[in-house]
């Protein structure tokens, strides 16, 4: 009699040529570390639904070598109740989740192998609506069913009943009559022992098609639905390898139904439907680990394309691969789960909106993995430039649709022509004393991008106007105030024409230069305000439409805003209580409320500060979040894809910290990765419509890019 445990390590589960190509780099959607949950002795499969009605998923687990299945309710938040045992056949194998009385209500029905004969057969369990279940129909099939799973085989709208028999070689196929209760079966020859159906609409005539993996043997058997219930004889499907599993669904998005293949002693194969119930070979291999037993479909990356996860029973893991929507996966992450995974389920168990993972483990146990979905970035490119890079900006500098780089290195800026794919070639280099922070803005109206750089050691802002095809020439300079270090660019007066703010560390004052429209600028306005201003943020913050300045401090304890009047001028500074040694700030609206907010970076104490705006000018009190290391600067976007602001912090500890919104004001720690400390900028420099960040690197000889791999 097979046992699921040697023969059934099947539907789930390429063999050990497969692995011989590993899929590329993918991407970073990572899980909290494993909750267990006692689930009863020897978990063999499990599926969830709300079986209670309270919109919460809670699972059902088959124990094989009992005669009982678990019901574990969920929570929320993703965890489970003690679970609750119901009666069901000897050797419970498989279980699948329907509505087989069309009351609305989840049912169940379980597959049991039996042993030596008696027990066997599919115990059907009607779902009352509370998490209970009341025995239904017992279907007798043919020798050692090892799998069900539901369709809707005679087109009638009436759930329908589809078993793999170990034994015999061949399936049953139950047609449900509507109340819960099933015709007798009718039994299709399948190939030698099988142990997985895959349903779906292979050959796009209305009539749904099975896919059965036979214990053991290198094809896949399709059976094309007459759409009476009844089904041709099969269509073998050469793969080559000794197959475990198959699991269907549209991997490319042209509309046709594909297919996804386990080997016995690992890997995956995707076998990409033609539409007429034929399927091209094997179109890509991926490396899983050892014993590959379950498989699952889901969205664990939101970008709505689907993405495979694998139990790896041999490793005591779970292998998730997230599809690139042509076919093909790229390999996410391996997790440790409970010893010997044998099924997965995939469902919203913490009610946040994300998909997560309930692994049946043979150790007696489900293990969930809660999906945080976090913004995460692949190991830093760097890119040799110069001595001591102190700002990066972003920008297409050359007109070929691609995101530059522009940095001010030690007596020159330094041009990083981007190639699209997250790598970058050196460019034009051109002198200019000691360029600390630089804006790039269209400041001539040519719709070429120049820039704007604060000259150090000069005292002045030297222009630089773009020729379109990644050089520069120069635009003039004008006068700042002492020891410039940060520019930013904003239409200060309204007449449409951008205009620089720059702060002057040594006269303890901000410059404003109101541009002409050709790049040239008018005679400068200084404004002071406190003791070596470090860099300085326009925006709104009082609702007026005019705009305002944020600056921050090299050594204060405070930021200072600075209200527009509207002509270019502002009003007296006013103090915004930030902490000690606040070094940066910059401006969004991280709460949602539409008015704009501040971020703060502080360097002592490392971390930063929140200050949120009520509209008029005036702001909530601070809200700090510590980092291990002071915090040079700071930029806002959505980094992990929930629309939601988040921020990424360059500190001195070599790192980029990022700060991952909640919505409502306050962030989360979302991880540290690896850079240096100055300058860090924001762009999708590989074209997949992530942001990306580039890095200034000082003191160094280099630039670092961060690629995001949050898949949306």
């Amino acid at each position: 009699m097979p046992n699921r445990n040697t023969t059934a390590l099947v539907c789930a589960g390429l063999v050990a040529s497969l692995l011989i190509a590993s899929a590329a780099q993918g991407q970073n959607v990572s899980f909290i570390a494993p909750l267990h949950f006692d689930a009863g002795r020897n978990p063999a499969s499990i599926a969830t639904a709300d079986f209670n009605g309270d919109g919460i998923q809670d699972l059902a687990v088959a124990n094989d070598n009992t005669n009982s299945m678990s019901v574990l309710i969920g929570n929320g938040g993703g965890t489970f109740q003690a679970p609750r045992s119901v009666r069901v056949g000897t050797n419970p194998q498989s279980v699948v989740v329907g509505d087989f009385n069309g009351d609305g209500v989840p049912d169940l029905a379980v597959a049991n192998s039996g042993q030596s004969l008696q027990g066997q057969g599919v115990s059907v369990l009607l779902g009352n609506g509370d998490g209970s279940f009341r025995a239904g129909e017992d279907l007798v099939a043919l020798d050692a069913p090892v799998f069900v799973a539901v369709g809707d085989f005679n087109g009638d709208g009436v759930q329908d009943l589809v078993v793999a028999n170990y034994n015999p070689g061949e399936i049953s196929v139950f047609l449900g009559n509507g109340d819960g209760t099933f015709r007798p079966a009718r039994n299709f020859a399948a190939g030698y022992h099988p142990s997985c159906i895959a349903v779906g609409d292979f050959n796009r005539d209305g009539a749904q098609d099975l896919a059965v993996i036979t214990s053991y043997s290198p094809t896949v058997e399709v059976l094309w639905g007459n759409g009476d219930g009844t089904f041709q004889i099969p269509r073998t499907l050469h793969v080559g390898v000794l197959l475990s599993s198959v699991i269907t669904g549209d991997f490319n998005g042209d509309g046709m139904l594909d297919l996804a293949v386990t080997g016995y002693q690992g890997g995956i194969a995707v076998l990409l439907g033609n539409g007429d119930g034929s399927f091209r070979p094997q179109h890509q291999i991926i490396e899983t680990g050892l014993f590959p037993s379950s498989m699952a479909i889901g969205d664990f990356n939101g970008d709505g394309v689907p993405d495979l996860v694998v139990g790896n029973h041999g490793s005591s893991t779970i292998s998730v691969f997230f599809g690139s929507g042509d076919g093909s996966f790229f390999t996410a992450r391996t997790v440790g789960t409970g010893s010997g995974p044998t099924g997965i389920a995939v469902g919203d168990f913490a009610g946040d909106g994300r998909q997560h993972l309930a692994v049946a483990s043979s150790s007696g146990s489900v293990s969930v993995l809660l999906n945080r979905g976090t913004g995460s970035f692949r190991d830093a490119r760097y890119r040799r430039i110069g001595n001591n890079p102190r700002s990066v900006g972003v920008g297409d500098f050359n007109g070929d649709g691609r995101l530059d780089l522009a940095v001010s290195v030690w007596g020159e800026m330094v041009m990083l022509l981007g190639n699209g794919d997250g790598t970058f070639q050196l460019g034009s280099r051109f002198a200019q004393g000691d360029p600390r922070s630089f804006a790039v803005a269209d400041l001539d109206g040519d719709g070429r991008l120049d820039l704007a750089v604060a000259a150090h050691s000069l005292g002045s802002v030297a222009v630089f106007l773009g020729n379109g095809d990644g050089t520069f020439r120069a635009g003039g300079t004008f006068r700042a105030g002492s020891d410039p270090s940060y520019v930013a660019v904003g239409d200060l007066n309204g007449d449409g024409v951008l205009d620089l703010a720059v702060t002057n560390q040594f006269s303890n004052d901000v410059s404003v230069l109101l541009g002409n429209g050709d790049g040239t600028f008018q005679r400068t306005q200084n404004f002071r305000v406190g003791y070596s201003p470090q860099s300085v943020a326009i925006g709104d913050l009082n609702g007026d439409g005019k705009p305002d300045l944020v600056v921050a401090y090299r050594d204060s304890h405070y930021v200072s805003m600075l209200l527009g009047i509207g002509d270019g001028t502002f009003k007296r500074p006013q103090t915004l209580n930030a902490g000690p040694i606040s070094a940066f700030a910059a401006l969004g609206d991280f709460n949602g409320d539409g008015f704009l907010d501040v971020a703060v970076a502080k360097q002592n104490p490392a971390g930063v500060s929140v200050l949120l705006g009520r509209g008029d000018g005036t702001f909530q009190a601070a809200r700090d979040y510590p980092l291990m290391s002071p915090a040079t600067s700071i930029t806002v976007g959505d980094f992990d894809g929930d629309g939601t602001l988040d921020l990424a912090v360059a500190n001195s500890d070599r790192a980029v910290s990022m700060l991952l919104g909640n919505g409502d004001g306050t962030f989360q720690l979302g991880g540290n990765f690896g850079a240096w400390n100055a300058s860090v900028a924001m762009g999708d420099f590989n074209g997949d419509g992530l942001p990306d960040l580039a890095v200034a690197n000082y003191p160094s000889i280099n630039v670092a890019v961060l690629i995001n791999d949050t898949r949306r």
